[in-house]
């Protein structure tokens, strides 16, 4: 089973960087025992800065392909480049996942980006990642513990992730922890559990104590892994080489600033330590300070504030020369330097292949120890739930299988033009314009749409007349005259909905200027109803942040039977399969079960019967209340023997009144994307607009309607 695991950072001094490396070893080796096919790494930070892609390139290419990065560090949460940058995670995520694949993203953290939390919870939901939280527990108090508890309580409460593997706990046992009995004895607890497989208490423990998750692992503290080199850090300064000799492997510890206060440096621990040093005070350190120290305990000397060598300088270096210290300088000055070491990851030394091994291995050992299930090759049975960009991209790429013709009859709209010219551009459909094309293209101008020479066009004063034998022949039950038929045909939507008729496209899409019933009527008149159904009816897609619902008919349908009832679902039950959405479907009432009676409760409760008895294969309820319909706890009360079990995803309102009144109160109470209506039961597609439709709508719509094509 293909796989998105998502690593979250909750601070940003949480070591993402050997984790993240930690867990691709681990799982790089599963790939060697063919439990992935495929192994796919990017991160959600600058190309520039990703030490964790540059360690993969070089170390693990042979097992992983590292995708290209996505940088969310200098936008702004929401921005148009924001949502840009969203839907290429969401396009990488699909377009390279293998069917036995998995792809690991490395999440943001608050240094890169203030609004991280926000970043990583959306992307998470949008790509269906199950996500792996990591967290610090660093302080020596019992008060910290209950503390951190507290926080990681309050942020699940407000980020209500659909996947959640579970945590990695990290710098357990520093130096301060080994004096906290009680706190070191709960951890050998947690890890006596682990390590038995027993089930984990979570009421008994500092941890959850309202929401299990699991612990994946508890990595100690371990100072002997911080050591970043010479060679590494001035190599991220972008430092240049004056004399390295054979030090090239000098391990820093400590960065003493040269300054006035030198003095007090003496009687300092200046163990590899790499000395900062302004080039015009070099002078001094070398005859006030050097041969004070031992030399040979001293990483490197960095001359900060050097554009080029001058003599003296070159001359006070072939002194530093003879005894053996790395010299390097730069040109920026030393305050300057001090804030960009402050973004160096001193966790890790990425040019020392074996030190990494080292770091890996021991970092590795902890998730062998405690918990490896979250890597094994079972899929987190979760059911598939489309997040609204997720599902946006789904109608995006369904319509790009097999591209449809369709006709968009309000071509002197704006909004139009720009919607049929992204579709097209995105090969979501082929858009026909039906309009004079030398109005159409005066109006794409003055609104700065750049419309493609190649875009068709049909002028509907030079076809309508080829249309009127054929309405006259569609409508004779009706009596229409010939005079009749010329009259209908200056309808632009009646036009559009004979050429839909007679195979030349394939869908209609209409409404942005015009109402609903204008839209519908025709396709009513002229496309009739497919022959295994008896009527049209409609439904809304609701694109709620974690999950999308269909609420059906909202639109078509004023009073339904039962029986008329009951078709609506079957339609929207089949709808919901065309666009991979498995149907759960909950019939609509003021009261759940036999709990209340009355005209509208029978007939849900006789449609829901006609469901069963044609098709016995759907899970239905009704009579049902909507909130027993999405709610386990409240589904367990009222409908305790429901097949739904509070996880509806298709709601079928008993009338026009009820459905109409809902679906606008949610789609404006929550600002919610709603897609639709989308007519179901015609022969062929037509699609209504919303007046108010943006030029977002109007693509999904395009989209859809290819889909039903």
């Amino acid at each position: 089973m293909r796989r998105i695991i998502m690593l979250v950072p909750l601070n940003e001094n949480v070591s993402l960087t050997t984790i993240t490396l930690s867990l691709i070893d681990l799982i790089s080796k599963k790939i060697k025992n063919n439990c992935f096919k495929s192994f796919f790494y990017f991160s959600l930070i600058d190309n520039s800065i990703d030490q964790t892609k540059f360690i993969i390139n070089k170390y693990f290419l042979n097992h992983i392909v590292t995708l290209k990065n996505i940088d969310f560090s200098n936008q702004y949460f929401n921005s148009d480049k924001y949502h840009i940058l969203i839907n290429q995670v969401i396009e990488q995520c699909n377009t390279k996942q293998d069917v036995n694949g998995l792809i690991l993203i490395q999440g943001i953290n608050r240094k890169e980006h203030p609004d991280f939390n926000k970043i990583n919870y959306e992307i998470s939901q949008n790509v269906n990642a199950e996500v792996i939280f990591l967290e610090n527990l660093k302080e020596y108090s019992l008060e910290y513990i209950n503390k951190k508890e507290n926080e990681i309580k309050v942020f699940l409460k407000y980020n209500k992730y659909k996947k959640v593997l579970g945590f990695i706990f990290n710098n357990i046992n520093s130096p301060f922890l080994e004096k906290q009995y009680d706190f070191i004895e709960k951890l050998n607890i947690l890890y006596n559990l682990k390590q038995n497989k027993t089930s984990f208490n979570i009421k008994k423990n500092i941890f959850f104590k309202d929401k299990f998750f699991s612990i994946l692992a508890l990595i100690p503290w371990n100072k002997n892994l911080l050591k970043p080199s010479i060679i590494e850090i001035c190599h991220f300064l972008d430092a240049k080489i004056i004399s390295m000799n054979n030090k090239n492997n000098s391990i820093v510890k400590n960065i003493i600033i040269f300054d006035e206060n030198y003095k007090k440096i003496t009687i300092k621990n200046y163990n590899n330590s790499l000395f900062l040093i302004c080039f015009s005070r070099l002078e001094t350190f070398i005859t006030d300070l050097l041969l004070k120290l031992k030399t040979n305990k001293i990483s490197g000397i960095l001359l900060t504030g050097v554009s080029k060598l001058t003599k003296r300088i070159l001359y006070l270096v072939n002194f530093l020369k003879d005894i053996n210290i790395p010299i390097f300088f730069i040109n920026t000055n030393t305050i300057t330097t001090l804030s960009r070491l402050q973004k160096f990851n001193f966790h890790i030394n990425f040019y020392d292949k074996l030190y990494i091994h080292k770091i890996l291995k021991y970092t590795s050992s902890y998730f062998n120890n405690i918990n490896l299930s979250f890597v094994q090759d079972e899929i987190v049975n979760y059911d598939k739930k489309y997040s609204p960009k997720e599902f946006c991209y789904h109608l995006k790429t369904l319509s790009k299988k097999n591209i449809k013709k369709i006709i968009l009859p309000e071509s002197y709209e704006p909004r139009i033009l720009k919607a049929a010219l992204i579709s097209n551009d995105l090969g979501i459909a082929d858009c026909i314009l039906l309009g004079n094309e030398k109005k159409i293209f005066e109006i794409a101008s003055d609104h700065g749409i750049d419309l493609s020479k190649n875009i068709q066009i049909i002028n509907p004063d030079a076809v309508r007349k080829n249309y009127i034998s054929r309405l006259l022949e569609l409508r004779k039950n009706k009596g229409i005259t010939e005079f009749s038929a010329i009259k209908q045909l200056q309808d632009n939507i009646m036009l559009a909905t004979l050429i839909l008729e007679s195979h030349q496209v394939d869908g209609l899409v209409s409404g942005s200027i015009n109402t609903t019933a204008n839209t519908i009527r025709p396709a009513l008149q002229i496309i009739k109803t497919n022959p295994i159904y008896s009527l049209v009816s409609s439904i809304f897609f609701m694109l709620f942040p974690e999950e999308v619902f269909i609420y059906g008919d909202c639109a078509i349908n004023v009073d339904p039977t039962a029986e008329e009832l009951a078709e609506i679902a079957i339609q929207s039950a089949n709808s919901a399969k065309i666009f991979g959405i498995e149907p759960r479907i909950a019939m609509l009432s003021y009261s759940s079960g036999y709990s209340g009676y009355g005209l509208q409760v029978e007939k849900v409760r006789n449609a829901t019967s006609i469901i069963k008895l044609k098709q016995p294969s759907l899970v239905v309820e009704g009579p049902i209340q909507y909130d027993a319909a999405i709610s386990k706890k409240i589904s367990k009360l009222k409908t305790p023997n429901s097949s739904l079990e509070g996880s509806a995803n298709i709601f079928i309102f008993p009338d026009l009144n009820s459905g109409n009144i809902t679906y606008k109160a949610v789609q404006r109470s929550l600002g919610l994307i709603c897609i639709g209506p989308m007519l179901q039961g015609l022969k062929k597609p037509v699609n209504d607009l919303s007046r108010g439709a943006s030029i977002e709508d109007i693509v999904y719509t395009i989209a859809l309607t290819a889909i039903q094509a």
